[in-house]
């Protein structure tokens, strides 16, 4: 019987991050020489790191320094838009943006996506045929996250030890949008800063339709009761455990006051730097008053979205006195001692298991919060102020909420409207 020769094993590399950009490679040992990290370059080999095996770190700080070597930073201004490479435009972008976003990671990863594809071009490339050749490549393209993840078996969903089978996603044309808006972002910086004397334009697709769910006062109350409720289950038993009740007290504030997810979540009871914070006082008759602070100290409003300081309602007042002084919780949010920082797998998990659809998710409880304000009937200006949304955004995307939505234009046209004195 033949003996079958032994499948050669793929080179192991270290560093890859993207076509094109230089990496590391382990160059098998022979009798005269050991095995080494090789620093490879468009398909060359440039140099060794003499560093092997168990040496990592060190090679992949050659590594590093090799890729700053060959990125010579643009110093010169006014020059043509072919002068200019995009690599270099976004470079300087995130170097001003990285520590002051709010989601540092996020932005880095959606400019490393837009590197893999523009990175070698410069900004005469950019018009509307190779943004349009962008979007049509993005859009179909598994979300890095996702990608990880596989499929189990069958085809059915893998599963991560959480309650939502964790579905396959892609990038859609707004995602593609989204990136598209950090280049634009990225080319007006350098054009404000002078390194090129032409105009640039990135064109995007249009903007796709707002969400419209929002949650019954039914499926609110659902929501909150199945958190509070929810046992942990270890080994198919159910435990005196309660996992949720963090997600509980997410969801009151948030229904409450329409607050955005990220202001809740880093929300704190005592003054810290870098977070919003809960002032709680008493009134004249001795009953708990709420100061919500929701924008972080020692951070500046941005231009797009308001973070006004608000006072709670009586109600949950209380309550957050209580999670404070009694239970002891220095931030709104804590599970086992621990601030929390983000309540995004634990709500999509309590949706899933209320069979609410993939429709729902935090943001929406921001829209309910306007719809029930608009419902309710309630000054435009009074319930903009409170939710920080602007009058303009309210009438449009929930005024025919409103039970007078349009009413003295109904009686007009009916001839039933009154004439002024």
């Amino acid at each position: 019987m033949p003996v079958r020769a032994k499948k050669r094993k793929k080179p192991r590399t270290l560093g890859v991050t993207g076509r094109g950009i230089p990496y590391l490679w382990l160059r098998e040992p022979r009798s005269d020489r050991p095995a080494v990290w090789i620093i490879m370059d468009k398909g060359k080999q440039v140099r060794s790191t003499e560093c092997g095996p168990g040496d990592e770190p060190a090679a992949l700080a050659q590594l590093e320094d090799y890729k700053a070597s060959l990125h010579k930073p643009v110093t010169k201004k006014n020059l043509r838009a072919d002068q200019v490479l995009i690599a270099d435009v976004v470079m300087r972008y995130l170097a001003v943006k990285q520590s002051t976003v709010a989601r540092p990671a996020e932005l880095g990863q959606r400019m490393t996506t837009i590197l893999e594809w523009w990175g070698e071009r410069t900004l005469a490339d950019i018009d509307s045929v190779t943004c349009a050749e962008y979007v049509r490549s993005r859009v179909g393209q598994p979300w890095k996250t996702h990608a990880r993840l596989g499929t189990g078996k069958d085809g059915v969903p893998a599963r991560r030890g959480h309650s939502k089978p964790t579905k396959q996603r892609v990038v859609t044309e707004g995602g593609a949008r989204r990136e598209l808006e950090d280049l634009r972002a990225a080319v007006n910086q350098a054009i404000g800063d002078g390194l090129t004397r032409e105009n640039v334009k990135v064109t995007t697709p249009d903007k796709s339709p707002g969400r419209k769910r929002f949650l019954e006062k039914y499926e609110a109350a659902a929501m909150v009761r199945a958190a509070w409720r929810k046992r942990e289950i270890q080994k198919g038993h159910v435990t005196d455990r309660f996992p949720a009740r963090h997600l509980a007290r997410y969801l009151i504030v948030a229904l409450r006051t329409g607050t955005r997810s990220t202001a809740i979540c880093r929300a704190s009871f005592i003054p810290e730097i870098g977070r919003p914070w809960m002032e709680l006082t008493r009134d004249a008759k001795d009953r708990p008053v709420a100061k919500f602070h929701r924008l972080a100290l020692g951070t500046k409003e941005a231009e797009n979205k308001r973070y006004p300081t608000i006072t709670l309602p009586d109600q949950l007042a209380a309550q957050l006195w209580r999670w404070h002084h009694r239970l002891g919780q220095r931030y709104v949010l804590e599970w086992q001692g621990r601030p929390v920082d983000t309540t995004k797998r634990s709500f999509a998990n309590l949706a899933h298991e209320l069979g609410l659809g993939d429709d729902v998710v935090r943001h929406t409880l921001r829209h309910t919060a306007a719809t029930w304000g608009m419902q309710a009937g309630t000054n435009l200006s009074q319930l903009s102020g409170y939710l920080g949304m602007s009058i303009e955004t309210l009438t449009r995307v929930y005024g025919h909420y409103s039970p007078d939505h349009l009413e003295e234009a109904r009686q007009a046209m009916g001839g039933k409207k009154k004439r002024a004195a």
